[in-house]
């Protein structure tokens, strides 16, 4: 996912919207954080997650 794509543009404004959704629950909030960054870098090839 190229951060120039509508992917990107569509992906940003939920996982940001989300993320202060669990303001509250800090460990939720970095759980969320860290699956949406897996699920960023594997969109692109999932050899990038290991």
């Amino acid at each position: 996912m190229l951060f120039n794509s509508l992917d990107f543009a569509l992906f940003f404004p939920v996982v940001f919207l989300l993320y202060w959704a669990f303001a509250k629950h800090l460990t939720l909030r970095n759980t969320f954080l860290l699956a949406a960054s897996y699920f960023f870098y594997g969109w692109w090839d999932w050899r990038f997650l290991f």
